[in-house]
């Protein structure tokens, strides 16, 4: 339980930085861009948030290629799993059946809810709500195929699974890219607000990573390679919007089309 505070920390304080270090006068472009050739390349906001889910990556890399050491955190971590019994010690799940021991998939959505209902309570968000909800469904689509593509590629197991098992395959965590696609746009969204809603939306995401390892689902390193990909994921979506949003000012407008008959993206240019 001592890996939560030291998450949170490290996100945050990285992200708030990153978002400092990249503050510019876009009112006056030529300014702007002065300031962007000025800046040294590790200045640069693609950097800046690259550097949290680079480090949670390279944990995660570690923490296979060490010898042993991936085996000695699960036995440490996994403290919502009877090894005698081979069955779970708490049951949290509203219907009591045998998954969502610790809540883990309700709590991964909670600051994606958050973000939506701080902005109804009068809190104002950075984008509008089309827009963030594109940017959002963007970023879970990303998200998602990432952490797909990258299970079968690795083919890492389950602790206590084989092959043959369904949903065998850990790494990454799809719970953990989850909550911390989430949390990144909760703090893009409203983190200028107030510290302490990013704070909220970090800690509910690492959370659902200390309990897929405590119900014995996911190794370390599985959890710390997702939560990279979350992070990693939401951010690159803020940078392509952002991208289009300079190359067509209040001219694009984009949204998703999701219902019964059709799934699709409606794209709309203002000559």
């Amino acid at each position: 339980m001592k890996l939560l505070p030291i998450i949170i920390l490290i996100l945050f304080f990285s992200m708030k930085a990153a978002a400092q270090s990249d503050t510019l006068n876009v009112n006056d472009s030529t300014s702007a861009n002065y300031h962007d050739f000025q800046k040294k390349w590790y200045q640069s906001r693609y950097v800046q948030e690259s550097i949290v889910p680079a480090s949670l990556a390279l944990g995660s890399i570690a923490i296979i290629c060490i010898p042993g050491l991936k085996d000695n955190l699960q036995n440490k971590l996994n403290w919502n799993w009877n090894t005698t019994n081979q069955s779970h010690i708490i049951n949290l799940s509203f219907d009591r059946l045998p998954h969502d021991f610790l809540l883990e998939d309700e709590i991964r959505y909670a600051p994606t809810v958050a973000a939506y209902a701080l902005s109804l309570c009068g809190l104002k968000s950075k984008h509008r709500f089309i827009d963030r909800s594109v940017i959002l469904v963007f970023s879970y689509i990303a998200s998602d195929f990432v952490v797909n593509n990258g299970k079968k590629l690795t083919k890492s197991l389950r602790p206590g699974r084989d092959a043959t098992s369904t949903d065998s395959y850990s790494l990454p965590s799809q719970h953990t890219a989850m909550a911390f696609v989430a949390a990144t746009f909760l703090d893009h969204e409203l983190g200028s607000v107030s510290p302490w809603i990013s704070v909220s939306g970090y800690a509910a995401a690492s959370w659902v990573g200390i309990a897929r390892i405590a119900n014995n689902d996911h190794w370390t390193s599985d959890v710390l390679m997702g939560a990279a990909v979350g992070i990693l994921m939401t951010n690159a979506t803020y940078w392509a919007y952002d991208g289009v949003m300079r190359l067509f000012p209040k001219k694009l407008t984009i949204s998703p089309i999701l219902n019964p008959q059709q799934t699709g993206m409606y794209l709309c240019y203002k000559f």
